[in-house]
């Protein structure tokens, strides 16, 4: 049934979300995890391998988000909806699975109500793809040829996750699809209804969907499945190199930390809590190798494994840990410093293949009242551990479950169970028999820190730009979705939770999986007093928890920027493509717009990174693949004139090198600047490639 027109009775406007850190769209990855991480609600774009282990050619990835429109309509008699942002697009190798939201806004008069028939909001299936009530090749409940995604029905996507979804209220529905086993592009149409009422308005929402091959390079390591088993028993792996000689070293990541763009956990942090990394994977200590090629060692790490003729290395793994969740990793230590070594970005430097997601669990509880703080948490397989690691508790459709006093359904429950959260519950270890559990302290969305400082972020050389250091409690769920709103206030008070008015939106940031803080960008603001807060949003109860900054004042007028701030990148752009047009080679010009005069170093050099996922390098002078050079004079780049030194071009004399091969061969356009060296401004200062606006170089721009 068709939604029939209706007058808007007013407008709610909303700024729309600012965007992303560049280089994290850059890599097209908004949350990315791996296929058995402990599960939370999530409004961010997720991606689950299907337990293939696989070598840095096929990776899986999630482009950017769409925001939400800048005003939507509200106050429609009835019952309305109006698209409000959406995760990105995902890039898939075949099996994995990837799990998609996309935000309703509650346009209408009437609320929406989970459970009752007439007033209960789903996504259908629509034209064109795969056609209205049709089921799709993405998702489904395994039903009239779909597959098995976790779909309420194999023609309808997703169902409203709160109980109640009011008018001008936010619905995050979320589903999961999956890749077909060949390569292509895939769509997948949605459009949101009332069950047994009638269908609201049709955005033209939509999922592509883009399946890649497998390139079967480097090192592979095999079983493909993810598995859980006992504690102090063994699993098998192994490793097959190919075309590379030498030899190994073997170690273990957190798989609850392990994304599947490629790219690896390195959270170390200073003095002051500030994440700042040692370039390096952070490796886990939880399991042990029991034996490799038959060798007994009980280590886990185990140093240069031989690479033999046939290029395979088999070993066994096993942990006496109730709360371990490990992936075996087997990487060349180039520079024989026992660390696999990442770049600025967190993707390894050195080929590395890694292994499917084995956790190891305490035995089955006994039947019993109980008062636990969560550990693991296995949504998939329905069980979660003690955070001592003694008992693993199962649950299923037959048991009861609350929050406090609040009923919850099982999805509702799984939704909310994370690492850290206290449980009371009346358990039978009986699978037949009835289990009751309350979750009595809910931790996985508590408000985070926020800090917020004055700087100038956008190469304007005023200091009018507020930056939020946003930093989660470590026990919080992962990909939470904060929503950010500021204010400007006449005074200094107290604090800004008791001084601060009038908040308004002004976007929203995702944390990226495997950490724990992340920045928020507000550019240009005026001279004055401002104040912000950080909410996170129960998904059941829709209840937000908010977090207040420092107050922040930004000068009158604003101070200019010192002569010792880092160089930045105001515009890059390719202005020549001599070869083929999507992929960088010879006589292909390059040029980069700078904010303060500069210099180059012999062999200066920048990388990049396209959406395939390759890593190449342009290197200046004798020996690299281009000729560099700084403008002499005035020279005007895109309308704009810069002086003499600002405008960095860069001439290709071959193609260049590539560091990490991605699924296409070649360095394609438009590619990202991940990392530089050799290029500063006079006084020696680097360039800042992640704080620069303007990074990515395509043609057109």
């Amino acid at each position: 049934m068709e939604a029939t027109g209706a007058p808007v009775a007013r407008c709610v406007s909303m700024e729309r979300v600012r965007a992303a850190v560049r280089l994290l769209t850059a890599f097209a990855v908004v949350a990315l995890v791996a296929a058995t991480a402990p599960a939370g609600p999530s409004r961010a774009a997720q991606v689950a391998p299907s337990g293939t282990s696989r070598a840095q050619a096929c990776v899986s990835s999630v482009g950017p988000g769409i925001a939400p429109p800048g005003t939507v309509p509200s106050g429609l008699p009835g019952f309305h909806a109006s698209w409000y942002g959406q995760s990105g697009y995902p890039t898939l190798c075949p099996g994995d699975k990837s799990t998609a939201v996309v935000a309703y806004y509650n346009s209408g008069t009437r609320g929406w109500v989970s459970g009752r028939l007439g007033e209960m909001a789903f996504l259908g299936t629509w034209t064109p793809l795969p056609g209205q009530d049709q089921p799709s090749s993405l998702g489904g409940d395994g039903t009239n040829g779909s597959p098995a995604t976790g779909w309420p029905r194999y023609n309808r996507v997703a169902a409203q996750p709160a109980d109640y979804v009011g008018p001008n209220q936010v619905s995050w529905f979320q589903f999961t699809i999956q890749a077909p086993q060949q390569p292509g592009t895939y769509r997948l149409y949605i459009r949101p209804l009332v069950e047994g009422a009638n269908w609201m308005e049709d955005f033209g929402v939509f999922w592509q969907v883009t399946v890649r091959a497998v390139d079967l390079t480097g090192v592979l390591v095999s079983p493909t499945t993810a598995l859980t088993q006992a504690i102090n028993t063994t699993r098998s792996y192994t490793a097959q190199a190919n075309g590379i000689t030498g030899c190994l070293d073997l170690a273990f990541v957190d798989a609850a930390t392990y994304p599947v763009d490629g790219s690896f956990r390195d959270a170390e942090t200073d003095a002051s809590g500030k994440v700042v990394g040692d370039d390096k994977a952070d490796l886990s200590t939880a399991a042990t190798f029991s034996t490799v090629n038959g060798v007994q060692k009980g280590t886990s790490y185990v140093d240069c494994v031989v690479i033999p003729p046939s290029g395979t290395i088999d070993v066994t793994v096993t942990s006496a840990n109730g709360n371990a969740n490990v992936r075996p990793i087997f990487f060349q230590d180039t520079n024989n410093n026992n660390a696999l070594d990442l770049n600025a970005t967190n993707f390894p430097t050195e080929t590395v293949g890694v292994g499917a997601p084995v956790r190891f669990i305490p035995p089955n509880a006994a039947s019993s009242s109980y008062t636990i703080t969560v550990g693991a948490v296995n949504t998939d397989e329905k069980y979660f551990v003690d955070s001592a690691g003694t008992k693993t508790f199962h649950y299923d459709g037959n048991d009861i479950y609350q929050l406090g006093s609040m009923n919850l359904t099982l999805a509702q429950f799984e939704q909310l169970l994370s690492t850290g959260d206290g449980i009371t519950m009346t358990y039978s270890a009986d699978s037949t028999g009835m289990s009751s559990f309350t979750i009595t302290s809910d931790v996985g969305r508590a408000a985070p820190t926020v800090v917020g400082n004055v700087d100038d972020y956008d190469n304007e050389n005023v200091q009018d730009d507020i930056q939020l250091t946003i930093t989660e409690p470590p026990t919080n769920v992962d990909d939470i979705v904060y929503q950010v709103w500021g204010t400007s206030v006449t005074a200094l008070g107290p604090s800004c939770e008791t001084s601060g008015g009038g908040y308004a939106p002004r976007g929203t940031l995702q944390m990226p999986r495997g950490q724990d803080t992340a920045k928020f960008l507000d550019r240009q603001i005026s001279s004055g007093f401002y104040c912000y807060r950080v909410g996170v949003t129960n998904p059941v109860t829709n209840t937000t928890l908010w977090a207040y900054s420092n107050f922040i004042t930004v000068e009158t007028p604003p101070t200019p920027v010192g002569p010792n701030a880092d160089p930045r990148s105001i515009d890059a752009r390719v202005t020549t493509v001599a070869g083929l047009a999507n992929t960088f080679d010879a006589g292909d010009v390059i040029k980069i717009a700078f904010s303060k005069d500069m210099k180059l170093a012999t062999g200066a050099r920048l990388q990049g990174v396209d959406a395939d996922g390759t890593f190449a390098d342009i290197v200046c002078g004798t020996g690299g693949n281009a000729s560099c050079a700084l403008n002499a004079a005035t020279e005007t780049l895109a309308g704009t004139p810069y002086g003499p030194n600002r405008v960095l071009t860069i001439t290709l004399t071959a193609n260049p090198t590539t560091i990490q091969p991605g699924s296409t061969p070649g360095l394609q356009l438009p590619a990202t600047i991940s990392e530089a060296a050799g290029i500063s401004d006079l006084a020696g200062n680097p360039w800042d490639v992640l704080a620069s606006p303007d990074g990515v170089l395509g043609a057109p721009d």
